[in-house]
């Protein structure tokens, strides 16, 4: 019960972070394929000759929503730009930014992540630099696959910790959740203030805690009522081995 509610409070900052990826890397595209002339341009549909190529089940995707029929055949009148983005879903948007090549790579990199610490064109010309990016970008994908599909989100396997005991899946989640604030906030600072002031940090906050932890463990029907659980991450008391810091 305490997983599906913290799993449940990701929906906010999962819905921000996909919106604030995808239109910028819509953005950045769609002005190198139009020669700067527009901010939403057509820049998947490999019918054109400047377009991004894209492969595999991101293509397949792209293509289903601009033919219909069976065999498939291209629509007389195409979807626009926007209406085609917002129907992708996020999955494609990790796999676009890795397979760009190096005409695109370096002005798309630059531009979806301004506030990157090293981010210019000549850092992402260096292909082993978009690699933690782009692992970054899988893990946000990740997570919103587990959140959608209803897979727990706390298994020490899954976020990488070393240790079996719920108090540090507790930790764990809480530092990823840090880690992707941070890539959204390379790229869209406004939006990350924008989250800290909403219910949905304060949500998290509150829930991915191992004080909530125990309330549920000792009445999880009355954590359903969303006490006001304490806003500080602090742990139950630790075993003796399993000596843990603070959440």
């Amino acid at each position: 019960m305490w997983g599906q509610a913290v799993s449940a409070s990701f929906h906010p900052f999962l819905g921000i972070a996909e919106v604030v990826l995808r239109n910028a890397i819509h953005e950045t595209l769609s002005t190198q394929c139009s020669g700067g002339s527009s901010t939403s341009y057509p820049w998947y549909d490999r019918a054109l000759a400047n377009s991004v190529p894209i492969q595999g089940k991101s293509l397949e995707k792209v293509e289903a929503l601009l033919c219909s029929g069976s065999p498939p055949i291209r629509k007389a009148i195409q979807p626009s730009p926007d209406k085609v983005i917002s129907e992708l879903t996020f999955g494609i948007w990790p796999n676009v930014m890795e397979g760009l090549s190096q005409r695109f790579a370096p002005r798309a990199f630059t531009a979806v992540f301004p506030n990157h610490p090293n981010s210019k064109p000549q850092h992402w010309s260096y292909v082993p630099n978009k690699a933690p990016l782009v692992l970054r970008l899988k893990r946000l994908q990740d997570l919103r696959n587990r959140v959608a599909h209803f897979e727990p989100v706390w298994k020490p396997h899954w976020l990488g910790s070393p240790n079996t005991h719920w108090s540090h899946s507790v930790q764990a989640l809480r530092q990823l959740h840090t880690e992707l604030l941070e890539l959204v906030e390379w790229s869209a600072p406004d939006a990350v203030i924008a989250y800290k002031g909403s219910f949905g940090w304060n949500w998290f906050n509150r829930l991915c805690t191992t004080n909530a932890v125990t309330a549920f463990m000792s009445d999880q029907s009355a954590c359903g009522l969303l006490p006001a659980f304490p806003s500080k991450a602090t742990l139950a008391a630790p075993s003796s081995t399993n000596q843990v810091g603070a959440a």
